[in-house]
């Protein structure tokens, strides 16, 4: 059990900090994370792909996964399982999908090709702060 909890903990760290890295190049708070659908979006659909990849249960581990990321990314972890509760509730709306499939897609590289790091979400942010 302990190794699993390890185990969970390491992916969620890794799957904040691919995300966070990239909050920190474009200078924008994670904290806000919830506040862009777009940028949501992303981070949700790095860190479900990180589950998938994994071969997390959806239901058990990888929540808990997930949530203990978007913790970890906020810098809050008692907030993680709310905010996860708020990306499952905006799943259906277009821009949080459109930016959890670029979100998936960047893991996805990023996991065949460690070269491939993560970068859509940064560009995402300066291109909106430039407008």
């Amino acid at each position: 059990m302990n190794d699993s909890l390890d185990r969970l903990e390491t992916l969620a760290r890794i799957g904040s900090s691919l995300a966070g890295v990239q909050f920190e190049a474009a200078s924008f708070e994670p904290s806000q994370v919830t506040d862009d659908p777009w940028v949501f979006g992303y981070c949700f659909g790095l860190l479900d792909a990180m589950a998938q990849y994994a071969n997390l249960d959806q239901y058990t581990e990888g929540a808990r996964m997930m949530s203990n990321g978007f913790g970890k990314l906020v810098g809050d972890e008692a907030r993680g399982m709310d905010i996860f509760g708020q990306a499952i509730d905006q799943q259906s709306g277009g821009d949080f999908a459109s930016g959890a499939e670029a979100g998936s897609a960047d893991l996805h590289a990023w996991a065949d090709d460690a070269n491939a790091l993560p970068t859509r979400l940064a560009r995402y942010i300066g291109g909106r702060t430039r407008q």
